[in-house]
């Protein structure tokens, strides 16, 4: 009988080598460096379920073990071959790890989901088949054979014995969210790379895409800060005080979730365009103060531009048609995620503390600064991105109530659209990559933050 340890040190080699192989085709055939990783991964979750009856070929365990090493091994050798046959052989071994993993009586949603999940491959195979160079299927292979590995539990031992499903429902969501979200967004990235890199920096470099992406990031932002504040009002009040019409009051907050967003444009067009109902107003206090502009003209307005009279004549109060009316809409649509991520923090909050403090001489402000804030603020940075990122994407509500003129009031969703009717997908995909990542960052960095509070909170 062989010795484990040094069986499992000379596989371990073989899938270190497999891992360099598949870094040195990276520069020549990217298809066949995937298809190693994917092997150095099956023979890693082999390394690592070696023992004693990995070699009793008696045992239908020891023996799936075995036929997997074999077959992953044949796979390695095809991948400068033929990668046909060496994703074919990949599939096969894979199968042949989770049959001897899943030995010990597995259950029988795990088996169902793996059929389901191996179906999904098998298509993605007959897919490949028909066109390696797709780079889609070749994603989607990768995300779905890490889904495989996550709900048969190789290299994730930690269970739950109170709650019993981890890895099912792991696989599920994975599932799910990867025929929403992950291959939906890879599919954007892949088309982004089929220009070059110096047509993409030419994309991002044009200055209409720079002023949209301004215009689009302050508005938003402006937008968020705003709404920080009065959310938190709002939310306070909702959560502090019974009156009357509360009710009510608490169902509006969450209309711009139901309302479409393109209803909403055209109402705050509607109510702030030179002819509504508050748009003539400012429309008519706009020309009162530009009547006001002769009254303060003096001998500095001859030379210098920053003169009051000049200021008050180039004076717009109008918000339609404006950059101030795509701020306006954003308000709008984002002050739902301020308020309903506040509210339930607000609501939990210790009274006694607020006592304690009260009873110590605090004011209200103290209070609120010491107490309060650093309970809630955790939840404000997470209504703050959501209502930020929210508003990066709005293009119903803004379109209507801006006047879209490019440099000017053209938001980043409006380019985007302006392309693909252009025919220009491939800028279109370069400035969604770009929109793509730069959201993907900033809740990224929200929830580090969030969680840095949490452990500091919890320390303290």
């Amino acid at each position: 009988m062989s010795n484990p340890s040094k069986s499992k040190i000379v596989l371990f080699a073989i899938s270190i080598l497999t891992v360099i192989y598949a870094l040195f085709s990276a520069s020549t055939d990217i298809r066949a460096s995937i298809t190693l990783f994917l092997i150095s991964a099956v023979l890693f979750i082999i390394t690592f379920n070696i023992s004693e009856e990995f070699f009793d070929i008696r045992k239908p365990k020891a023996a799936y073990f075995i036929l997997a090493l074999i077959v992953a091994l044949s796979g390695i050798f095809f991948a400068s071959v033929n990668i046909k046959i060496s994703v074919t052989l990949f599939l096969v071994s894979e199968a042949l790890v989770l049959a001897a993993l899943n030995q010990n009586s597995p259950s029988a949603s795990q088996i169902i989901i793996n059929i389901i999940l191996f179906s999904i491959l098998v298509f993605i195979l007959s897919t490949l088949y028909q066109n390696p160079n797709h780079a889609l299927s070749w994603v989607s292979l990768i995300i779905f054979s890490i889904i495989t590995a996550l709900i048969n539990k190789t290299g994730y031992k930690k269970t739950n014995a109170k709650l019993p499903g981890f890895s099912i429902s792991l696989g599920l969501s994975l599932t799910y969210m990867s025929f929403l979200i992950l291959i939906p967004l890879s599919a954007l990235v892949l088309y982004s790379t089929q220009t070059t890199a110096e047509k993409f920096l030419e994309t991002l470099s044009d200055q209409r895409v720079i002023a949209a992406l301004k215009i689009s990031f302050g508005a938003s932002f402006t937008a968020a800060l705003i709404n920080c504040f009065f959310g938190t009002v709002i939310a306070w009040i909702l959560a502090k005080y019974d009156f009357i019409g509360k009710r009510i009051i608490d169902s509006v907050i969450d209309l711009p979730f139901a309302v479409p967003t393109a209803v909403a444009g055209i109402s705050l067009a509607y109510i702030f365009s030179p002819n509504g109902i508050l748009g003539e107003f400012l429309q008519a206090l706009s020309e009162k103060l530009h009547s006001l502009a002769p009254y303060f003209y003096s001998e500095k307005c001859l030379t210098d531009e920053r003169c009051f009279a000049k200021y008050l004549e180039s004076m717009d109060l109008n918000i339609a048609y404006s950059k101030i009316g795509i701020i306006l809409a954003l308000i709008f649509i984002g002050l739902p995620f301020i308020v309903r991520t506040i509210q339930p923090v607000i609501e939990e909050l210790d009274k006694e503390l607020e006592e304690a403090a009260s009873s110590l001489g605090a004011n209200f402000y103290q209070i609120f600064l010491k107490v309060i804030f650093p309970s809630i603020y955790p939840a404000l940075l997470t209504g703050f991105a959501l209502a930020f990122a929210r508003g990066l994407g709005e293009y119903g509500s803004v379109i209507f109530i801006a006047s879209n003129i490019p440099y000017e009031s053209e938001i980043v969703p409006l380019l985007i659209v302006k392309k693909l009717m252009q025919f220009d997908y491939i800028g279109a995909s370069v400035i969604g990559v770009i929109m793509l990542a730069a959201a993907f960052m900033l809740l990224l960095l929200i929830n580090f933050l969030q969680s840095f509070a949490r452990r500091r909170k919890g320390d303290g």
